[in-house]
């Protein structure tokens, strides 16, 4: 009568539910809004205070990687959710894992944040607190507690040794973009709703913040070389269209991961064209689209941090952009 699985079930279930009817990520998004405005109003004296003005981009984007790897041990180790025991998702977050720890270390380094570790009581405290987060994230299996502790620590060892200049918008854009995917992979271990019946707002978060995280990309690396002839370029253009919208329908429909890759992927190749074609540089536009995605990612998954950091990069920016410079891409 009180088999635990059954309750563990019925809980999920109930939940999944709820979050059909009122999807819980919008709903804690709504409830945010005054800690955004906030954040927005105060953003240029909230990062004077934090003598953060030097280094932006690179702050920003520690802190940010850094959150979600705590955010992963805290909330996303418990493997008894998943669906089947083939599932790559134990796998898929060890790697998120140690990329996430081999850049943070990195960019501690270099920022001399490792300079309060000094003190052995310090590294003694910090090494049982992780070690803690490691074996609290993969219970019960021992085998995903092993695959944590070796992710997270090895990610440590070879961001301290690496001493290649890593970037920080495309490591923690394609970190945010590959826990966007497990997002839709496992919905209700992310606490997000239940796979298969996705409201349109679940879906429309999915590729808001995908689209932002693919023109990040794009943007920062594909230059404007108006070298495609014109007629060549419109057909093209409207060939990844017609691939988009139709990747869009199927997206819609099936909530399938490869389909919603391809969507990103058909979407990423009109904004290359446009962009490769066009006389004019769009590479403004990269900061802008990854503080968008960091404001989107921490909508997406209830962590309002890393929201609140996207917001304190987007108010440094000077250049002012409306919609339309990103509905130009497409």
């Amino acid at each position: 009568m009180f088999n635990e699985l059954s309750i563990v079930t019925t809980a999920i279930s109930s939940f999944n539910n709820a979050a059909l009817i009122n999807p819980y990520f919008f709903s804690t998004a709504i409830l945010s809004v005054p800690l955004f405005y906030f954040i927005y109003l105060y953003g240029r004296d909230i990062l004077a205070r934090l003598q953060w003005n030097n280094n932006t981009e690179e702050k920003i984007g520690f802190w940010s990687v850094l959150t979600l790897a705590f955010w992963l041990l805290i909330f996303g180790g418990n493997y008894a959710v998943i669906r089947d025991g083939i599932s790559l998702l134990p796998l898929t977050i060890a790697t998120v894992l140690f990329i996430s720890m081999t850049y943070v270390t990195n960019r501690a380094v270099k920022l001399n944040y490792l300079n309060v570790f000094k003190n052995k009581k310090t590294v003694l405290i910090s090494f049982l607190l992780l070690l803690t987060l490691t074996i609290f994230s993969a219970k019960p299996d021992l085998w995903g507690l092993l695959l944590q502790i070796s992710a997270v620590f090895c990610g440590i060892i070879v961001g301290a040794r690496l001493h290649r200049n890593l970037s920080d918008v495309v490591v923690s854009t394609l970190v945010f973009g590959v826990m966007t995917a497990l997002v839709l992979m496992q919905p209700e271990y992310f606490r997000f709703g239940q796979l298969g019946n996705l409201t349109i707002i679940h879906l429309a978060a999915l590729f808001v913040t995908g689209f932002f995280a693919v023109t990040t990309i794009i943007t920062k690396y594909i230059n404007a070389k108006s070298k495609i002839y014109e007629s060549a370029y419109v057909k093209l253009k409207w060939l990844f269209r017609i691939i988009a919208a139709l990747a869009a329908v199927l997206f819609v429909s099936t909530e399938s991961v490869p389909v919603f890759v391809g969507l990103l992927a058909a979407t990423a190749l009109v904004e290359a064209l446009t962009i490769y074609h066009s006389n004019k540089s769009f590479a403004g536009l990269s900061k802008y689209s990854w503080a968008l995605t960091l404001v989107c990612f921490g909508v997406l998954i209830m962590c309002p941090v890393i929201s609140g950091l996207g917001i304190l990069y987007f108010v440094q920016l000077n250049k002012k952009i409306k919609a339309k410079d990103f509905l130009d891409l497409l």
